[in-house]
Order: C-alpha cells, then sequence, then structure tokens
C-alpha cells in the first residue's frame, strides 16, 4: 500500500518528483553557524550569508581531498572558468598555471538533464580535475545554471537544464576549440559549447551521426533498455499480461487499462466538485477500517494551473483511472481500447507500431502531437497506478533513478515480452521524428512496415567528442610532454549498470540534502570507493610533475664546455705565435690580413661554443648567433676567396704561381657578406628573439605520490629558430659548397706552392661537420634541446680548429716556409731548367674552318694528353697560349738531368702527335690529320714569380724564356729545335745518340735537331696500339657521325609531333620531271613553328637510334665515297669539306639569332625558339631541313668528271642529251645519289630520315635546289637566283609578290567568308609565301659559299685547295681533255673570281642577316685572300707550275725506265699509296 512505504521512500519520490517537477534549488540545509555545516554535510562545508550549508567540496579543495582528508591526499583540485574569482586567492583550488607547470586548456562537457548523465559527468569531473590537473566545466545549455560539482551553492536543478544532447555545441566546440571563448553571462548570446557528451543513447546517436565535427561515439559500457511495463501487481493479478499473447483481448485490455485522470478532471466528474473535505476524511476513515481499495478522492480542488494538471500530487492526490467513452466496451464493442502512456516527441518509441501489428488494441491519449505524454506525467501516473493499484502499460527505460526506486515493491515495472528483435524488424522500425514531424503520417494512421513491429534490443550507451577535442589535448605545436591527458582517459573510461545502481543505492541513503549536496556526495563517495578502477583508465605516467634539473650536471655539457674553452686557448696561442713568426715566409705567403680574419673567425666560434655550454640567460642568447655566424663569415669567407685565386690560376695551368689576393679586394667580400649575415641576424634577434626557454623530458621516475616525473632543462631558444637555424646552416652550406667545387678545381695544381690541397681539404672537412650538425639537429631538435647545444658547441669547437690543424699549423713545420728575412719574400730563381715549347703547326688554318667548341675541345683533349706524358717524365707544365704548350724542368725542385727528361717529353709529344691527329679525324673533319708539331728547347736560368695584379698567374722570366721563343720561330713542323746548351746537357746525360746537328744557321748560333727515332723508348711503340684507317676511311667516319647527330635531331623533334617513320615496302610517287634541273623551285614550303612540339623538345641525349640504321648510314656514305673519282679537287675529301663548312653555317645561323634574341634563359623555351624560327625563315626549326642541307652538301659532286660541264657534254653525249646541255655534272650527281638512296637496302634509313611522303618530297626538293645551285657556271641559273635574291630581300617586291600570291589563292576559295578572318588569313600566308622565299634562296647560298669555303677562310686554307683545282685542270690539259694551259690565264681568273662572285656572294650572306658573326668572317677573309692574291698570286702561279711541270716530267722518266725493264712488275709503275685528295 503506498500509505504504508517507508519515511525514505517517500522522501526519495518526493524528491524525484521533485526534480522532474523544477522545484529543485539550491542546498536545503538550513544552518546558524559553519559547526553545524560540518556536522550535517562534512568538514568544509559553511554556513553562508543565505543561511544554508555550503559546498563542502569547494571549499576543501576538491572531492578527494575532502573525503579522504589532507593527510592522505595532498593535491588540491585545479581551478576551472566556473570557478569564482577568490576560490583560488582563497585556496579553494589551484590555477592551472600553478598545477605543476602545466597548464592544460580546460574540458567542457555537456550538462544532461537526467540524473545518470549529471553523476558520469561528476565522475570525470574529478579525475580530470583533481587527478589529472585538467581544468573541467560543465555546460548547462544556459550562462545561469550551475550544475558544476564544486558549485558553491550545491545547486541540482535538472529542470533548469536546457541542453539535452545539444549538438550544436559539439559544432561551436569543434569551431573554436577553446570553449572558454564563448561562454558569456548574456542569455542572448550565449552559445552551447561542449567537447564530449558522456551519456547518450546509440539511436539518438544514429539519427545525429551527419553532424559534422564529431568523432566516432565510444561506448560507455552501461546496458540500456527502452520497453513496455506494467506494474508487477498487475501482473500478479493476471499473468498473460507480461506476453502480447495476453493484450489482444480488447475488452480485457480496456477494461485493464483506463484512462488516467487529471486532478482538474476529476474534480470535475465528482459530485461534490471537490469542495467538500469532509467527503474525503469520511473516506479515509472508512478505508483505514475496512481495508478498502477504492479510489480515493482528492481533499480539494487545484490551486494552480500546475496541480490542475497533475495525473498525481503526493498527499493530496493520489490519481484516478477511469473508462471513458473510447475504453467503453459496451458502447464500442470493436472499437474499445486500452491506454497506453507513450513518450512525447523527441524521445524513441515504437509503441504504436510495435501495438497496432501485434494485434494489441491501445490507444494514445497524452495531449503531445504523437498523442504522448511529457516525462513528468509520465511518471505521476505510474505513481498514481501505485497509489491506486491500479494497472497501467507504459513506455520507459533503464537504467534510470525512478526505474531502481520502485525494485523490490509492489508496483516494480514489469517488462511485457514482445517477438525477439532481428535486424530485418530493426531495418524496417517507422522512423519517429519524421512520424512527429509529418501530420499526414499521424492523420492517416501510418503504422510503418508490420516487420517492425519486434522488441526493442538492449543497447550499450555511448559518449560522443567533438574532433576538436584532439586539438585541445595533443596540441601539435607542443611537445607530447605537454599534452592533456583528458581524451585518453574519456575514451578509457568505461562503466556499468552495477555502478551506476551503486550511484543510486548512495544518493537513497542520504537523507540530509536529496536536490544538492546528496547527489555529489554520493558521485564522491563512489569514486573513492572505486579510485583504483577509475584510474586503471588514466593513460600511462599520468599525472606527471615536472623536476628542475641543472644542466651543469650533464656529462655531455662538460665535456663540450672543456673542448671549446680548448679551443679558444689553441686560437689565441696560434695568434700569438703568428705575430711572432712574421716576417717568415709561411706567414708572408698566407698574407696577414687574411691570417687575421681567420684567426679572428675561429675565436668568435669559440667563444660562442663556450658560451653554448654555460647556463643559458636571455643576453647571453642573444648574443650567441652573432658570435657564431659573423665568426663563420670571417672563417669561410676569406678561405673560399683564397680558393678562387688558386682556382683562377689552376683554370690557366700556373700551378707554381704564389697567389696574392688583395686586402681591398679580401676586405670588399668579407664587408658584403657580412652586411647580409648583420642584417638577417638583426632581424632574427629582433623578430624572434632567441631566450632562455625549457625543455622536457618524460623519464621513468616515479614520485612517492606516484607522478610521473618529467624534467626540465633549460637552453636557448625561439619560436620560429629552427627555420632560423637551419638557414643559416644552408648559407653556410652554400659558402662551403661553392668553396669546395672551386676547390676541387684547382686540384689540378699537382706542385701545390699555394696549398689549395689543404685549403680544400680544410673545407671538405667544415662541409662534413656542418652536415653533421644538420643531422645532429634534425635528430635531436624535437627531442633533448640541451644535448643538441652540447653536441652542437662540440661540432663548433671542431670546425675552429680544423683550419689551424690542417692549414696554419703545418706551416710552421715546413724549414723553407720559416726562413727569416725580406730576401726570402722575392720570386723564385731557378738555375737549372730547360724550357721546352710546342707549338701546333697549322692550327690557325685548321681553326678558320672549326666551330669553336670543336677548337676548344680539340685542344683540351691534346693538352691532356700532354700532360699525361709531362707526369710520368717529371716535367712541370708552366701554362698555355693559344696553341702553345709551355713546359720546364728543374722547377720547383732541382732536377739533376732535367735536359734529358724534356727531351724524353719532347720526343714522347712528338712521336704521339701524327697518331693522335689521325685518331681525332673522325672526330674533327677533314684535314685534323695535317696538323703537326714544332718543339724547342733551350737550357739556362729562369726567374718565376707571380705578377700582381688582374688575372696575376705564375710566369716564367729571363733570357732563357728569350732564347726558347726564337729557337721555336726557326724550328719546322715535325722537328725538336734544341739549342746548345741543352744539347750539350743531353750529351753530358749519356744519350749522345740523340742530338743531330742542324746544317743552317740561325742568329741564336749553333743549334741542333732531337733525333727522337733513335730513341729507343720512341719504337717502342705497338704497333697494334691504333688501328689507323686510310683518310677516305676517316672521313667516311667522320661523316657518319655527322649524319648521325642530325638523325638524332630528326627524332627528337619527330617524338614531340607524335609522327613515325616511312613504313616498310612503302612507295612514293614524286611525279618526277624529265631531269632535277626541271623541278627548280623558288620557293620551297618549310614547316611552320610548332609550338607545341618545341615545348616537348626532349633531351637529345635520350634519343637512341638503331644499329640497323647506322650500319645502312655507313654503308650509304661509303658507297658515296667509292663513287667520286680520284681528282686532286673533286673527290670525297672536297665533299667532307663541304659537309664541314655547311654545319659550321648551320651552326652559325644558331648561334647568330641567339645572341641577337636572346637566349632560351632569358625569353622561355617557346618563345626563344619561336623568334629563331623566324629569324633564320624556320631553317633552324626543321632537322630535316638541315639534314637535306648538309646531304646535298655530301653527294653534290658524285662521279665529277674532273672538268667543266661544257667539256664533259663533249665528251659523253648520253648525258648531255639526258640533261639537255644544263648543269650535266649537277644533275647526274644528283640522280646518282637519289637512285641509291631509294634502294631497298636503305630502307630503314629512309624511313628514319623522313616520316611521311610529304617529308620525302619537301627532302627531295630541297636537295635538287642545293644541289642544282652548285653550278657555278651555268649564267641562267645564276641570273634566276639574283633574281630571285631581290625578290625575296626587296621589301617592295616582298609586298607585292606576297599579295599577288595571297590574291592568286583567294579567288578560288569560297565567296561566302568572314571579311576579317579572311584578312587575317591573307596576312598570315602573305608572310609564310615571304618567309619560304627567303629561306629557299638562303640555303641556295649557303651550299655554294660552303661550296666555295676555302676563298673565304684562312690564306693557307685558300692556298691549299686552289693549288688542288689547279693540279686538276692542269691535268686535264695534259690529258688533252682541255685546249687551254690554266696557268695561262689563272692569275686574272682568280681576282675576277672574287670580285664577281666570291666577295658578292660574301656580301650577300652578311645582308640577309641569318649568319651572325660568320657573315663579317667570310667576306674579311674573301678580301684579305683577295689582295693577298693580288700582290703574290703571279708568284704563286709560276711557283705551281713548275712544280707540275717537274712532277710530269718525273713520271714520264720513271714510266720509260719502267717500258725498258720487262721484268719489272706492273705495280712498280703505279703509285698505289696515293691518298685520296692529296697529291704527292
Amino acid at each position: 500500500m503506498w500509505q504504508q512505504r517507508p519515511f525514505l521512500s517517500h522522501l526519495v519520490l518526493l524528491v524525484l518528483w521533485m526534480s522532474l517537477m523544477g522545484i529543485t534549488g539550491a542546498s536545503n540545509v538550513p544552518c546558524n553557524a559553519t559547526l553545524q555545516c560540518e556536522l550535517k554535510l562534512r568538514p568544509g562545508s559553511i554556513c553562508m550569508e543565505s543561511g544554508y550549508c555550503s559546498n563542502p567540496l569547494y571549499h576543501g579543495g576538491g572531492c578527494l581531498k575532502t573525503m579522504l582528508g589532507a593527510k592522505n591526499w595532498t593535491r588540491t583540485r585545479v581551478c576551472s572558468s566556473q570557478d569564482p574569482p577568490e576560490a583560488a586567492a582563497n585556496g579553494y583550488c589551484l590555477p592551472a598555471s600553478a598545477a605543476g607547470h602545466f597548464s592544460y586548456q580546460e574540458i567542457r562537457l555537456a550538462g544532461l538533464n537526467w540524473e545518470t548523465g549529471i553523476f558520469v559527468s561528476w565522475i570525470i569531473q574529478i579525475i580530470l580535475s583533481e587527478v589529472l590537473n585538467v581544468p573541467t566545466t560543465i555546460d548547462a545549455g544556459s550562462p545561469h545554471v550551475n550544475i558544476d560539482l564544486y558549485n558553491p551553492k550545491s545547486e541540482f536543478d535538472l529542470s533548469s537544464i536546457v541542453l539535452d544532447y545539444g549538438w550544436e555545441g559539439h559544432a561551436v566546440a569543434d569551431r573554436v576549440k577553446d570553449c572558454r571563448t564563448v561562454y558569456t553571462d548574456d542569455e542572448d548570446n550565449y552559445q552551447q559549447c561542449f567537447h564530449v557528451v558522456p551519456e547518450m543513447w546509440w539511436s539518438t546517436v544514429l539519427e545525429e551521426g551527419k553532424i559534422v565535427g564529431i568523432d566516432p561515439p565510444r561506448e560507455l559500457g552501461v546496458l540500456g533498455e527502452n520497453a513496455l511495463f506494467i506494474p508487477r501487481f498487475a501482473a500478479e493479478r493476471d499473468p498473460t499480461l507480461v506476453s502480447y499473447f495476453g493484450m489482444r483481448d480488447r475488452v480485457k485490455v480496456a477494461q485493464t487499462f483506463q484512462t488516467p485522470t487529471r486532478w482538474k478532471d476529476f474534480c470535475a466528474i465528482q459530485e461534490d466538485n471537490c469542495i467538500t473535505p469532509d467527503a474525503y476524511n469520511r473516506w479515509k476513515t472508512y478505508c483505514q477500517l475496512n481495508n478498502c481499495i477504492d479510489k480515493p478522492h482528492a481533499p480539494r480542488f487545484p490551486e494552480n494551473e500546475q496541480e490542475e494538471q497533475s495525473f498525481f500530487v503526493e498527499g493530496l492526490y493520489p490519481g484516478h483511472f477511469r473508462i471513458t467513452e473510447e475504453g467503453d466496451c459496451d458502447l464500442n464493442p470493436d472499437t474499445c481500447t486500452g491506454v497506453l502512456v507513450d513518450y512525447a516527441c523527441g524521445w524513441n518509441s515504437y509503441a504504436k507500431q510495435q501495438t497496432h501489428h501485434l494485434n494489441m488494441p491501445f490507444r494514445y491519449a497524452g495531449t503531445e502531437v504523437n498523442g504522448g505524454f511529457k516525462a513528468s506525467e509520465a511518471l505521476q501516473i505510474w505513481r498514481a497506478a501505485n497509489a491506486t493499484k491500479s494497472p497501467v502499460f507504459m513506455v520507459w527505460y533503464s537504467p534510470d533513478p525512478f526505474y531502481q526506486s520502485f525494485l523490490g515493491s509492489e508496483a516494480e515495472m514489469t517488462r511485457v515480452n514482445l517477438p525477439p528483435p532481428t535486424p530485418q524488424c530493426a531495418d524496417n522500425r517507422i522512423n519517429v521524428a519524421d512520424y512527429c514531424a509529418n501530420s499526414t503520417w499521424r492523420d492517416q494512421g501510418s503504422f510503418g512496415d508490420p516487420k517492425g513491429s519486434c522488441d526493442t534490443y538492449p543497447q550499450l550507451l555511448q559518449k560522443t567528442f567533438t574532433k576538436a577535442l584532439r586539438d585541445v589535448t595533443e596540441d601539435p605545436s607542443l611537445s607530447d610532454v605537454f599534452w592533456s591527458p583528458a581524451r585518453d582517459f574519456l575514451l578509457n573510461l568505461r562503466l556499468d549498470n552495477l555502478h551506476y545502481n551503486e550511484l543510486i543505492q548512495l544518493w537513497r541513503s542520504r537523507g540530509t540534502d536529496p536536490l544538492g549536496y546528496d547527489p555529489r556526495d554520493a558521485t564522491c563517495q563512489w569514486v573513492v570507493d572505486n579510485f583504483d578502477r577509475l584510474m586503471s583508465f588514466v593513460p600511462e605516467t599520468y599525472p606527471r610533475v615536472i623536476k628542475e634539473v641543472d644542466n651543469e650536471r650533464e656529462a655531455l655539457l662538460a665535456v663540450a664546455f672543456g673542448l671549446s674553452i680548448f679551443v679558444v686557448c689553441v686560437v689565441l696561442l696560434t695568434t700569438a705565435f703568428c705575430f711572432l713568426k712574421r716576417k717568415t715566409m709561411c706567414i708572408y705567403h698566407m698574407q696577414s690580413h687574411f691570417l687575421r680574419l681567420l684567426l679572428c673567425g675561429m675565436l668568435m666560434v669559440g667563444i660562442g661554443a663556450v658560451i653554448m655550454t654555460a647556463a643559458p640567460t636571455d643576453a647571453s642568447c642573444g648574443v650567441t648567433p652573432w658570435l657564431i655566424n659573423l665568426g663563420y663569415l670571417l672563417l669561410f669567407v676569406p678561405l673560399v676567396v683564397r680558393i678562387s685565386a688558386i682556382s683562377r690560376l689552376a683554370t690557366d695551368g700556373k700551378r707554381m704561381q704564389r697567389v696574392r689576393v688583395k686586402s681591398i679586394e679580401l676586405y670588399k667580400y668579407v664587408l658584403a657578406f657580412a652586411v647580409l649575415v648583420a642584417v638577417y641576424l638583426f632581424v632574427w634577434t629582433y623578430v624572434d628573439p632567441p631566450v632562455k626557454t625549457y625543455e622536457y623530458e618524460l623519464t621513468n621516475h616515479v614520485t612517492p605520490e606516484g607522478d610521473s616525473v618529467i624534467e626540465s632543462y633549460d637552453y636557448c631558444g625561439a619560436e620560429y629558430d629552427y627555420y632560423w637555424l637551419f638557414i643559416a646552416m644552408a648559407c653556410r652550406g652554400l659558402v662551403l659548397l661553392s668553396g669546395t667545387m672551386i676547390g676541387f678545381l684547382a686540384l689540378r695544381v699537382k706542385d701545390d706552392r699555394n696549398d689549395s690541397r689543404a685549403i680544400f681539404v680544410t673545407l671538405v672537412v667544415q662541409l662534413v661537420v656542418l652536415v653533421l650538425q644538420f643531422v645532429v639537429c634534425v635528430i635531436l631538435f624535437e627531442s633533448k634541446r640541451s644535448d643538441l647545444m652540447g653536441y652542437s658547441s662540440i661540432l663548433h669547437s671542431l670546425n675552429a680548429i680544423t683550419p689551424i690543424a690542417i692549414y696554419i699549423l703545418p706551416k710552421f713545420f715546413d724549414k723553407d716556409e720559416n726562413k727569416q728575412g725580406e730576401d726570402n719574400m722575392l720570386p723564385d730563381v731557378f738555375v737549372h731548367t730547360t724550357m721546352a715549347l710546342l707549338d701546333v703547326v697549322g692550327f690557325s688554318a685548321w681553326t678558320s674552318v672549326r666551330q669553336p667548341v670543336d677548337v676548344f675541345q680539340f685542344l683540351e683533349v691534346l693538352y691532356e694528353t700532354f700532360d699525361e706524358i709531362a707526369v710520368k717524365n717529371g716535367v712541370f707544365k708552366v701554362e698555355t697560349v693559344g696553341e702553345c704548350y709551355i713546359a720546364a724542368t728543374g722547377i720547383p725542385k732541382p732536377q739533376p738531368d732535367h735536359a734529358v727528361r724534356m727531351a724524353k717529353f719532347a720526343m714522347d709529344c712528338m712521336a704521339k702527335m701524327p697518331r693522335f691527329v689521325k685518331s681525332m679525324e673522325t672526330r674533327f673533319g677533314p684535314d685534323t690529320g695535317d696538323l703537326s708539331l714544332q718543339i724547342a728547347m733551350h737550357s739556362g736560368p729562369v726567374t718565376g714569380g707571380c705578377l700582381a695584379g688582374k688575372g696575376e698567374k705564375f710566369q716564367l722570366f729571363g733570357a732563357t724564356t728569350f732564347e726558347a721563343k726564337l729557337l721555336l720561330d726557326k724550328s719546322i713542323s715535325g722537328r725538336i729545335h734544341v739549342s746548345e746548351s741543352t744539347a750539350n746537357l743531353i750529351v753530358n746525360g749519356g744519350k749522345p745518340n740523340w742530338i743531330v746537328p742542324r746544317d743552317e744557321k740561325v742568329s741564336t748560333g749553333p743549334t741542333f735537331w732531337l733525333d727522337f727515332g733513335r730513341r729507343e723508348s720512341a719504337k717502342e711503340v705497338k704497333s697494334d696500339e691504333f688501328a689507323y684507317m686510310n683518310g677516305q676511311q676517316r672521313w667516311v667516319e667522320w661523316n657518319v657521325g655527322v649524319f648521325q647527330g642530325l638523325l638524332v635531331q630528326i627524332l627528337a623533334r619527330r617524338a614531340m609531333s607524335f609522327t613515325a617513320g616511312l613504313s616498310s615496302g612503302s612507295t612514293v610517287d614524286f611525279n618526277k620531271a624529265e631531269m632535277p634541273l626541271e623541278e627548280v623551285k623558288e620557293i620551297i614550303e618549310l614547316p611552320e613553328f610548332d609550338r607545341r612540339a618545341a615545348r616537348r623538345q626532349r633531351d637529345n641525349q635520350d634519343v637512341v637510334i638503331a644499329d640497323e640504321v647506322i650500319a645502312e648510314l655507313r654503308e650509304y656514305i661509303s658507297v658515296i665515297a667509292s663513287l667520286y673519282n680520284q681528282y686532286p679537287f673533286h673527290n670525297f675529301a672536297h665533299a667532307s669539306y663541304v659537309v664541314m663548312a655547311v654545319k659550321k653555317y648551320m651552326s652559325r645561323i644558331l648561334e647568330g639569332s641567339e645572341a641577337e634574341l636572346g637566349g632560351e634563359e632569358e625569353r622561355g623555351r617557346s618563345s626563344a625558339q619561336s623568334a629563331l624560327h623566324d629569324h633564320s625563315y624556320g631553317i633552324t626549326s626543321d632537322p630535316l631541313t638541315q639534314f637535306a642541307c648538309v646531304y646535298s652538301a655530301l653527294i653534290h659532286d658524285v662521279q665529277h668528271p674532273g672538268v667543266p660541264n661544257n667539256r664533259w657534254m663533249e665528251e659523253n653525249d648520253e648525258l648531255a642529251s639526258r640533261y639537255k646541255l644544263r648543269s650535266v655534272a649537277e644533275q647526274n650527281s644528283f640522280d646518282v645519289s637519289w637512285d641509291l638512296l631509294m634502294q631497298d637496302r636503305f630502307q630503314k634509313l629512309r624511313s628514319t630520315i623522313c616520316s611521311s611522303s610529304e617529308e620525302l618530297h619537301r627532302f627531295r626538293q630541297i636537295v635538287i635546289n642545293c644541289v642544282m645551285a652548285t653550278d657555278l657556271g651555268d649564267k641562267q641559273l645564276k641570273a634566276l637566283r639574283n633574281g630571285r635574291w631581290e625578290k625575296a630581300f626587296s621589301q617592295e617586291a616582298t609586298s607585292v609578290s606576297g599579295l599577288s600570291e595571297v590574291s592568286s589563292s583567294s579567288d578560288s576559295e569560297d565567296e561566302s567568308y568572314n571579311p576579317r578572318r579572311s584578312a587575317n588569313h591573307a596576312i598570315k600566308k602573305r608572310k609564310q609565301v615571304s618567309i619560304n622565299r627567303k629561306a629557299t634562296i638562303v640555303i641556295e647560298h649557303l651550299i655554294q659559299a660552303a661550296d666555295i669555303a676555302h676563298t673565304c677562310q684562312h690564306w693557307h686554307i685558300y692556298r691549299k685547295w686552289n693549288e688542288r683545282l689547279f693540279r686538276e685542270l692542269y691535268q686535264a690539259y695534259r690529258e688533252g681533255r682541255s685546249d687551254a694551259n690554266p696557268a695561262d690565264n689563272w692569275y686574272k681568273g682568280e681576282i675576277g673570281f672574287f670580285d664577281f662572285y666570291i666577295i658578292p656572294l660574301s656580301q650577300k650572306i652578311r645582308d640577309c642577316g641569318v649568319f651572325g658573326p660568320t657573315s663579317d668572317e667570310n667576306l674579311n677573309y674573301a678580301t684579305n685572300n683577295r689582295n693577298m692574291w693580288k700582290s703574290e698570286g703571279q708568284q704563286i702561279v709560276e711557283d705551281m707550275l713548275k712544280q707540275v711541270e717537274q712532277e710530269y716530267r718525273e713520271q714520264n722518266e720513271s714510266d720509260r725506265e719502267c717500258a725498258k725493264d720487262p721484268s719489272s712488275s706492273p705495280f712498280q709503275c703505279i703509285d698505289l699509296e696515293l691518298e685520296l685528295g692529296v697529291v704527292e
């Protein structure tokens, strides 16, 4: 009976009802003195001005300290933002910054409006605030509600909590991270903000799972149930009611589960309308005597609206259940129903779907839109049922204090069993939120799918976290030592239903202040009882405490300190020693200003290393970067400047020169770098100054209280010191790397007098130490910074002492360097030396037909060969001047056999030279094998020294050098000219057979030849060391290399244009004319500029040509070479020479254009090539065009008859008829070569050259125009070319021509066209026509210039080929193939050739503006050669005539002797050894 419940049960029921009805508030324990509060509650509680006791957990310093006492628990909780300002000052809590140096960011929990949710929040708050020192608060959804555990007033007003789940609070926390920034006392501007919801039903999580900013939920461990319940007394009356099968009887259900009645409605149906209290008293007395179960009456009418709407009021209205019209089965036998008390909207309930589809006749009589009741109404209805012992069918959940409060009583909630839940059933549940929001569903009575009518399954309650919680607790900008343990603890925390029951029982067992302090005390007591379990959820190594460690006790820093002091002392001692030795050679050669800077830099670095090991202060932290970086500046820059000066000497081959770096130059570089470094250091120390900073290291030590010890170390640091430090290291690395690279080049100085090796090794060691510094910084920067300071100090000390150990200290142990006196500072005198000058004969003429890069590469390879021989013979290389190699022996150290050594060197070089130049002919082209060597040697004293000034270098001076130069002037090719003094030394050295007297007398006195053929070592050359080819084979190989390079360019461009070669077996119809001359075109259409292909242009080194193609190329060129006749001029050597000239002109087009337009770096790859394309009329943009020009040079004189065209037409009527008496030799050369290329055996080569029939057509057209242009005797062709030149390069003619072309072509176009588009098209087409015309005529003039290139080159080249042409024509005259002796008009003919052809052609080449500096070079050579010929030509003609006539006379005599001697072999009468193109 409800009237007979114990007092405690009545109190609990009252408290729970008042809590849900919003009648709770602050502490309800009145007091007059603090002692009363301590007795009633706990020590720590005080009597407040309001007359009520305060919360002892607030004044006592926390839950654990209050419960366990200060002796057993020494920690005071950490303050939070919800604590009053005076809390910390009064010692009630500790500021976050004072909590063991840790200042964790505050964690905000969601305050839920049900008891268990609040209890979990308080448990979390106790562990975080009191054990882990993490400030923790609870957001109740309003700035005026404080349900914090430590609230001084002990407020526990659940009805005032408006948060519920409050998903918007998660979103705000995810955005702002720190909820304190949005917390305000203004209700209008208040925003919910929290990081954690400690308790949540899984169904709610599923519905809200799309909320932004929330991590996946974690299980709390508590099992929750949401089910249909009836009171136990109802189940005992009718056991069938515990199953849905027993609730299908409509009459039974309607009569059992009647409608609950509100107080106001109850009074309305009473006869006295609840206005007669006597009636209630009479009924109460009657029931006490007769133990009646009739429904009681209310003693009075409700006094306010809240009472009117109540279903139960303790002690006033026990409630009432009645049968209404809907439940009257007599009136409505088919529709009568019982009442089911369901949740209101916002709570998940599937009762409607379950009861409808399980045929349970229930209706929903609540006032909510879904027919449900508010939670407070549902609790009143259950209490009314208990009071009146009326059955009720209600939806409720557990765990819950209300649910637990009835356990063991007659009104215990007994679950009604429904069909067991299945996944299929769960998937077919009705969406409650949609049902509540959709009035149409409700009006239509929609109850969802029958498959979703099963029972609900137990759920594990969840806890949710905002994503920002990780950022709050694990800030990546902080060391992990300072990371908050809050998130890990919250993730680990797990409770269960037993714990919930224990908590509720503890609460029920207290009766002091149920609506204020009691729930707090119960929670606190539960934490104390379960403390060990809760600590198991605390992350390892927490809680933590900080202990400062004295760095001076660190062994590493002690070692670093000792080393740095030692280095400073060594630097000071070295400085003093250098001062004492200031007049010695070592100090003189090192130069005092250089040494001063070096020592100053080392001292500054050493002092900086000392300071780094001392206890840091803000001042020492600020000065250390200045000392270290400026010290390195003074240390590195002088070394790099000095090694650069040495490298400049090494570049010129001057290894004996003394480096003298001017002080003003050295100070200039040092000052420039010092300004940059000072600016950098100023910005560093001003914007982000290094200050004393602490680092923390988690150790394995544990305090007696159980705290993990974190040791703190002080060091110098800044916010961005990582970047500042590495920028400084990068700058030092660049300086050291540049110095090391320059020093590597300086290693070519073999006899090192400038200490290049010592400086190089010093720089390398410094660079290695810098790399170690970088590695150490990377490894230790984010760990133990005090160790970083120690290691850095050691490495700085090593850097400071390295120059002393490697560069300076060895100087003091060198006897020669430590001699005293000013005389020793004069240039060195070498008494016993031999000099040799090696000069390349014919080099100037050879260079006139080569590209500059070929000249440089040839000398580079040649001098490297001489260097190897010099090293082998112990010869010292002095320098190189152009093509002259200067060497000496007896320098720098005396050599008694210096003359013999030099003789061996000279003979080895002379023996090497012929084989060397022959081997280079395949690389550098024709005539390379004609180069030779002449050498002069002289012995005597020389003075050696380094002249100061810009570009200073080591040189030799004195009479010996002068005599050697005179001997070189009197020497001849292929001989070694030796002075008398050198000859005597060689004879005295035991080599008299090497000396041969010279018959001719020279102004220097008696001289001698060195007969290197008699030297045994000169004969020891292995015969198979080189397998030399004959001249024609070498030129074939050279041409193969040239054409292979051109094919690479074609393939590289083709790869970017995505075209393939001609397919195998493809045939091409050229629509050939009757003869090639008729195919000559005025305009050849070259490809337009392909901007995409230019941007994608590959590196030629990536292109590989198939071996089969190279084999076909070699075979084709070999066949072409065999088709050339063996005439003195028109032979394969001439063709190769023209190939080389065309190649040179092509390269000069590119060089000159780039010089005028700017290279790719200035303009960008695509734009630069576009400008180059326009400037060169498209010639340089098309590799096929370049290949065609060089190919034309190769074949242009194939089968040349050795006589002019007019004579050959007389000799060969068939060719004259075929080619209609026009350009017979040129047309025949083209046809023979082209037919050969079209053969099947060259199909792969042909496919590689041309990728399509269009390309093959263009290739043929260019070759025809080029080959026909080489006919210099056809006046008609010459006139046509002159007219086309004028037409191409005359602005007015070009304009008219372009317009006529456009107009003629546009007439055939469709009449319907866009005028603007047509105009643009016309302009573009006119421009392309003009470019193609210019390109065509320039190509023709290019091949002409190459064909007669010898006339526009060095005088010796011109003389050589002029004589060959003379011999060819004289041979024709002697053989009767020519009527006139060429000598009769040779002199005047050459002048006319210069005046009317060569010079005008050179002027055209210059005026077209395509060939760059080559055009001026050609014109200058042509003019000079013409003038030389005019002055010397007549004598030259006479000499050539005498020579050829003498050769013919000797040949005739030899022929007669062979004829007289029948025993003579025919091979003895035929010169089979005649080298191609050279008349012996």
